[in-house]
């Protein structure tokens, strides 16, 4: 695109290193992309899991962690540790909430 080695890493924030390096690779082989993504672990729980634990959660919103889990692994899916299910609440946005008191607002007469 017309700029160095040495701008492409100041402006992206890469040693120069990786920029030519990647560059090198793409001149050689037309890669534009890194396929790394694809070597992460493999969920334990699917997206149907996660729908069936979003039920459970929402059936019953006072349940700790512990009765979640035996919930969940009465089911027919695969049975997960507790800190598994804590895990997906997290990523599935349900978090522990704490009561708050509004202050009562005392009337002036």
């Amino acid at each position: 695109m017309g700029h160095s080695i040495s701008e492409v890493a100041m402006k992206f924030g890469f040693s120069r290193t990786t920029i030519s390096r990647v560059y090198r690779e793409h001149r050689e082989s037309g890669k534009t992309s890194n396929l790394r993504h694809c070597c992460d672990r493999k969920k334990i729980m699917q997206e149907r899991d996660q729908r069936r634990l979003t039920r459970i959660i929402k059936r019953n919103r006072r349940a700790t962690l512990p009765q979640i889990a035996a919930d969940f692994n009465a089911g027919p899916s695969t049975s997960v540790s507790v800190r598994t299910i804590q895990r997906n609440n997290i990523d599935m946005g349900f978090r522990s909430r704490r009561p708050t008191r509004v202050p009562l607002m005392t009337a002036r007469y």
